[in-house]
Parts: C-alpha cells; structure tokens; sequence
C-alpha cells in the first residue's frame, strides 16, 4: 500500500480553517482508489511545540492508483480545493508501507466531514450498543424496525446500485432486475469485499449517501413511512438519523417497490 500524506500547518484563523478541513477531506475521500483516510491530530514533538496540527494519510493499492486518483477529476477538484484553502500551509507527502495492508473502512468521522461539507441537515446519533442488525439497531434506539433504513448494493454486469429497504423485509434482487430490464441473473449481491471497495464502508455499517462512489439509488416507498428514519452511520454503533424526505432529496433516489411481499 502506498499513502499520499498531508501535513497541514498551523492556520492563522483555526476557526475558518476547520470548516474547509471537513469540505477537503470529504472531497479527498471521493477520490477513486482511496482504501481508507486515516487522520492524526498533532500534540507535539519531544522538543515541546511543533508547526503541523493535522496528518491524513490517504491508503491506495499502488502508485499507478494514487497517481489515477489525483489526475481524475474528482483528484483534480480535490487538490484545487485544498490549495485554496491551505495553499503553503500544507505539505505533501508520498510513502510505502511495508507488508501487504488491508484496507481500511472509511468511518463515522467521515460520514461527519461530509455531512458539514455539504450542509446536510442530519447527525450521527450513539445509541450505546452495537447495531449491526435492523433488530438490534430498533432496540437499541427504541423504535420501530421499519424507521431502521437499510442501503444494499447490488451489481449489475459490474456496475453497482445502491437500493434503500427498511425493516426486516429483503431487498427483492427481481424487482431490480424488472426495473432496469435486465435478467435475474444478472443482478448480483455485492460481497463483503466488494461493498468495502464501492463505498468505502465496511458491511454492516454502510451510510446512505457520502459512499465514495457514485451510482444509481433506489428507495422503496415503505421508506417514507416514517417522517425520521435511521441508516448506517458508518460504525458498528452509530447510525444516521435523517429525515426520509431529505434523504430521498439528497440521494436523488427514485421511489419504486423493492422488497419482497410479505405472504397474507
């Protein structure tokens, strides 16, 4: 693994620098290749007082990604933000790690970054207890199953769809199939790995929106049952609270039965 490293200075105004930090990381974070963003606050030397106050390490497979990472333009958008903000204030840096590293999941910290980025009227909420599942995120919140939103990716002759569930009912891979008129085998569950690589999440923690790729969404009305609704909040115990309207409106998500009938 090799890391494009950002040394930031010490700005002059630490207030306005803080919210153009969080607007450059969640860019940073867009980038294709991107395998983690590790980020460090600094607290000194052993001399006493030091001119850097902030580290991110972004992790990429290898050179030839770090380098198709910055001249794309999502890379391109990235260092011109970062130039306008930080300009001389930043250094960068590029190194090797030795041994075969596994890449790290993006985190609720950058779920927050681009949250504030983009004025997104949401927040992470704690509930205390691990969520990994829609029961157990239900009970740990206190609320009903079906305000527990679910985004799973399918692909689709390897292009990746985000589809929004809820509850305990399973995203029903045919209707995806019937809605983008393709055959049923050629919808596919994305795996552990995979879902890792397209949204920069981990499974079991994957949020709604700020997903490090862009791709078609789909949500299902039984979404917009429930004015406030909880999603993955990019850790094992944190979750998104969003209003559904909002989240339909953020995401672009067309609104389309996708799970499965329940049996009467």
């Amino acid at each position: 693994m090799v890391k494009l490293v950002l040394l930031f200075k010490h700005p002059a105004s630490p207030g306005d620098f803080e919210a153009r930090y969080a607007q450059n990381r969640a860019l940073m974070g867009k980038m294709p290749g991107v395998m983690g963003i590790q980020e460090s606050t600094v607290i000194g030397g052993p001399q006493g007082a030091v001119p850097y106050t902030r580290i991110i390490e972004i992790g990429f497979a290898d050179f030839d990604a770090l380098d198709a990472a910055l001249t794309s333009p999502e890379g391109t958008a990235a260092g011109q933000d970062l130039m306008d903000f930080a300009g001389q204030g930043v250094e960068l840096l590029f190194a090797e790690t030795a041994g075969n590293n596994p890449p790290q999941p993006l985190s609720p910290a950058d779920l927050q970054a681009y949250l504030d980025a983009h004025n997104i009227p949401a927040e992470i909420v704690y509930p205390g207890a691990p969520t990994p599942t829609v029961p157990a995120a239900a009970e740990a919140l206190g609320v009903e199953v079906d305000q527990i939103v679910k985004s799973v990716v399918f692909l689709v002759n390897s292009d990746p769809y985000l589809v929004y569930g809820c509850g305990t009912r399973r995203v029903d891979s045919r209707k995806l199939a019937d809605r983008l008129d393709v055959g049923r085998k050629r919808v596919r569950l994305a795996n552990e790995e995979q879902v890792l690589d397209i949204t920069g999440y981990a499974i079991g923690t994957v949020p709604p929106i700020g997903l490090k790729t862009s791709m078609p969404v789909f949500m299902d009305p039984t979404v917009q049952a429930y004015d406030t609704v909880y999603a993955g909040g990019g850790g094992i115990d944190a979750l998104l609270k969003i209003r559904s309207a909002d989240l339909q409106a953020i995401s672009g998500a067309e609104v389309i039965p996708m799970l499965e009938t329940v049996d009467t």
